[in-house]
């Protein structure tokens, strides 16, 4: 009896196998088809992977809770994450579309620069990614990908593009959001390397804190006296401490950029400052500072910054990036003709590419 029980056992567990054999006989290589061109499996992996990313980054995601825990736009976020995965697969084929509809499809040039960018972001690719994907088939996802989203910005928005922004509209923007200031600082609680001599304490006294601040305060003084030019402050300054370099700064930056490389209280006065005020105060960041601040006029700064291609071409991407990026994400998910292969796709999921750390933010990798 027991053995026709253990027969019995081996012949289901015999026919499970085969089904399971079965199953496995599709062919799982590919991941879609338009046309005759077919993505490698390992396209959809890489964008899974990259679509954990994005979906931490959406609003009203909770970072001391699971990812795979929470929704978002009303959707588990494993939904959103797949669907997300697919959408750059359309997203990619649409991409390809376009530059030939515009008889501009990547060149030999343009496909090199592609491969040199899959190549260097590859070796950040965690390996239970790479398990699973070929170098190959990240330089489709990533590397031409970013290329062709490239390319169809600069055909859209630069010179001579569907919907060229103008010069005018450039300066608009530009004197709109950026700053153009210089700067001196000073430790209120740390003395520069290069003034220490001997046994001498790095920390500042509170002797020594207050002639700095007096110091910076009768600078700030003077040069809005026009007794004495930023440089020549600097210059007295560095003499002061024995330093090598310069200690005159000079920054043109946008607003984001000042608010994250800079205590608070430097946005709060350019904000307040009129064209070429100069203020002195101080700052509250790794340790506490003083300041002697110009402002200068972001007007007269617009024709230098923008004579640079490589500055006309931050600020065209900061001016468009969210409206291309929505334009062909909207047109992507509109777009029809691809074929996905589903046996092959449900064999992933994000929970093989996202691990949860408690005691930090979630992690994809």
């Amino acid at each position: 009896m027991k053995r026709k029980h253990r027969i019995a056992a081996a012949a289901l567990a015999a026919a499970l196998l085969a089904g399971a054999a079965g199953c496995s006989n599709a062919d799982q290589s590919w991941c879609a088809q338009r046309g005759d061109e077919t993505l490698p499996v390992g396209v959809y992996v890489v964008n899974l992977y990259t679509s954990i990313s994005t979906a931490q980054n959406q609003e009203g995601v909770d970072s001391s809770v699971s990812l795979l825990e929470q929704q978002i736009d009303g959707q588990p976020a494993e939904q959103w994450i797949q669907n997300r995965a697919l959408l750059g697969i359309k997203e990619y084929f649409y991409l390809k579309d376009q530059l030939d509809a515009l008889g501009a499809p990547l060149t030999d040039d343009e496909q090199t620069e592609a491969e040199s960018l899959a190549n260097s972001m590859w070796t950040i690719v965690p390996d239970s990614v790479k398990k699973y994907v070929a170098q190959d088939s990240f330089t489709i996802a990533y590397g031409e990908t970013s290329r062709m989203l490239s390319k169809l910005f600069d055909l859209t928005y630069g010179e001579g593009g569907s919907q060229e922004v103008s010069q005018e509209d450039l300066q608009e923007y530009f004197e709109g959001d950026y700053y153009d200031f210089d700067y001196l600082f000073s430790s209120l609680a740390y003395k520069a390397t290069t003034e220490i001599s001997g046994d001498e304490e790095q920390q500042m006294t509170d002797e020594e804190s207050a002639e700095r601040k007096a110091l910076f305060e009768d600078y700030a003084s003077q040069i809005q006296a026009g007794t004495m030019t930023m440089e020549d402050a600097a210059e007295d300054f560095g003499t002061l401490i024995s330093a090598a370099e310069d200690q005159l700064y000079h920054r043109t930056l946008d607003s984001a950029a000042v608010e994250a490389s800079f205590p608070e209280a430097i946005k709060t006065n350019l904000d307040e400052m009129a064209d070429g005020e100069v203020r002195c105060f101080e700052v509250s960041g790794l340790s506490d500072g003083v300041v002697v601040l110009r402002k200068n006029s972001i007007a007269d700064a617009a024709e230098e910054y923008l004579a640079d291609e490589a500055n006309r071409n931050t600020l065209l991407t900061a001016m468009k990036s969210d409206e291309f990026t929505a334009s062909v994400e909207a047109a992507a998910d509109a777009y029809s003709g691809v074929t996905f292969n589903d046996e092959a796709i449900r064999q992933y999921s994000a929970s093989q590419f996202y691990t949860f750390t408690p005691s930090s933010s979630s992690a994809a990798g």
